[in-house]
């Protein structure tokens, strides 16, 4: 399936800033699962964009605008082969499993997913039984996830961990994301978190649609990296698009930077996804 991408972001100031410097991480990202075709950022006003590629091998951008300005808007657009037809199909080749280093950053705790025994508690029931039982096991967990969280925009934050939602079940993808990561991390299955949107269905916009969104990916024996969506509780297929992944959210921020001045700023963000 072909998808089309647009997401804009705007900073508006009430007065001058002098300098903005933004990391920006919006794709594009291929794997088995994807193909990024045409990719394009573009800055308003015209500034520096370098490319680079992190540590997970997600591509970053880092804008610099070096003059005197008001507002400032990024761009992105994007077209996407997606491939994922069947998510509950087991590879024709078995995966290899994970290194030493795969282990250690998607199975230890994370800023945002600290390892807290109420996530063991949560999770034990769950634990799989055999070598098989790994991507049953996840999706036993993120029903979990979906019913225990109640979807509410606007009550939690970037910086929110898991602890506080455990406290207060209530929030958005990324706090599904988050404690869908904890509770696999907790049974030794590594997790790692998921930034991308999702494309309209023919039963209609899902939750996040419109948006970024945030899920999560699991590494089981038998399927290799496979993506769970607990905000809407379904297996990622077609209709996820990826465009980085990390340990949580705060490894894969969309954006983030600084600019220099006394303003305020407002910001707002557009996206647009389509089947080609």
């Amino acid at each position: 399936m072909k998808v089309r991408v647009e997401h804009i972001t705007r900073f508006e100031y009430d007065t001058d800033v002098v300098e903005s410097v933004i990391d920006v991480r919006l794709g594009p990202r291929s794997d088995a699962h994807q193909r990024w075709g045409r990719f394009n950022i573009v800055v308003d006003p015209a500034g520096s964009i370098r490319r680079y590629l992190d540590g997970f091998g997600n591509t970053g951008f880092l804008v610099t605008l070096a003059r005197a300005h008001r507002h400032l808007e990024l761009r992105t657009t994007g077209e996407i082969e997606t491939l994922l037809v069947d998510p509950f199909a087991i590879p024709a080749q078995p995966p290899d499993p994970l290194g030493p280093s795969a282990l250690a950053e998607f199975l230890d705790p994370s800023p945002l997913v600290p390892l807290v025994p109420d996530l063991e508690a949560l999770a034990g029931p769950h634990r799989p039984t055999t070598a098989e039982d790994p991507f049953d096991a996840v999706q036993r967990l993120m029903h979990l996830v979906n019913e225990r969280l109640d979807y509410v925009p606007g009550v939690t934050t970037v910086e929110t961990t898991i602890v506080e939602v455990l406290g207060e079940p209530r929030g958005v993808c990324q706090d599904f994301a988050h404690l869908l990561l904890g509770l696999c991390r907790s049974v030794g299955i590594p997790a790692r978190y998921v930034s991308g949107y999702t494309v309209a269905a023919a039963s209609g916009p899902p939750r996040g649609a419109g948006a970024s969104h945030a899920w999560v990916e699991a590494f089981t024996p038998t399927h290799g990296w496979r993506g769970f969506d607990p905000t809407n509780d379904l297996v990622a297929s077609a209709y996820h698009v990826k465009v980085a992944t990390g340990r949580d959210y705060g490894d894969v921020p969309p954006h983030r930077g600084t600019y220099r001045g006394q303003a305020e700023e407002i910001l707002s963000v557009e996206v647009t996804t389509a089947i080609a």
